[in-house]
C-alpha cells in the first residue's frame, strides 16, 4: 500500500517556498490593538414607545420575555411597580420606566420583556436589584463614547434627570446608576 502523501501532487520548490512565505507574513501580522473600553460604550438597546433607549451592558444581569414569566401585580405598591417575579430566586420589583416619569400608561407590549438589572447603591450600601419592562426584545451594541451628545430639549425634565448622553441615531443612553439610586424606588411602607 502507498504512504498518503504519495496521493498528493507534488509541489515545485517555487510553489512550496510562496506557501511558507504566505504563512509566515500571516504568521507576523500585528495583532489589532485591543480596544480600550473607555472609548466606546457598550449599551444593551430597547425601545419604550417610540423611543430608543440603551443601559450600560455591564449592569444587565439577565434578559426573559414577559410572556414566559409568572409575575404577580403588588398591592399598594407605586403605580410604576408593574408587579414582582422570581427570577430563579431573586425577586425582583417589574418597573416600568414611563410610570415612573409620569408619562401616559399603557399596558404591556407582546413583544415585551424584562431586564434584571444591578446596580446603584440603597440606603442600606447594597446595589439595587430590579428589572426593568421593555416593549421589545433587547439588542446589544457598541457606541463611541465621543459621539454622545447632551439630551435634547424636547425630552421631558424627568426623564432628562436619567439621560447620560444621546448618541447621532437618537438612541438614549441611560444613567442606570443614578436611575438606581433615586430615592423614590425604595419604598419603606408597612401595611
Amino acid at each position: 500500500m502507498e504512504h498518503p502523501d504519495q496521493w498528493r501532487p507534488s509541489r515545485s520548490a517555487a510553489q512550496t517556498q510562496r506557501l511558507l512565505e504566505e504563512r509566515a507574513r500571516l504568521l507576523a501580522r500585528i495583532p489589532e490593538a485591543p480596544r480600550d473600553s473607555r472609548e466606546t460604550l457598550e449599551l444593551v438597546t430597547f425601545h419604550l414607545g417610540a423611543e430608543y433607549m440603551g443601559l450600560p451592558s455591564a449592569l444587565v444581569y439577565e434578559t426573559q420575555p414577559l410572556r414566559v414569566l409568572q409575575w404577580a401585580p403588588v398591592p399598594c405598591a407605586p403605580s410604576f411597580i408593574v408587579g414582582i417575579l422570581n427570577l430563579r430566586g431573586h425577586l425582583c420589583s417589574i418597573m416600568d420606566l414611563t410610570r415612573f416619569w409620569g408619562l401616559p400608561a399603557r399596558p404591556p407590549a407582546d413583544k415585551a420583556h424584562v431586564l434584571r438589572v444591578c446596580g446603584g447603591v440603597c440606603k442600606d450600601g447594597k446595589a439595587m436589584e430590579l428589572a426593568l419592562l421593555t416593549d421589545d426584545l433587547p439588542q446589544v451594541c457598541e457606541i463611541p463614547l465621543a459621539s454622545l451628545g447632551s439630551a435634547p430639549a424636547t425630552l421631558p425634565a424627568q426623564v432628562q434627570n436619567y439621560v447620560r448622553g444621546v448618541s447621532p441615531d437618537l438612541l438614549i443612553v441611560l444613567d442606570l446608576e443614578r436611575l438606581l439610586s433615586d430615592p423614590q424606588l425604595i419604598v419603606y411602607d408597612e401595611i
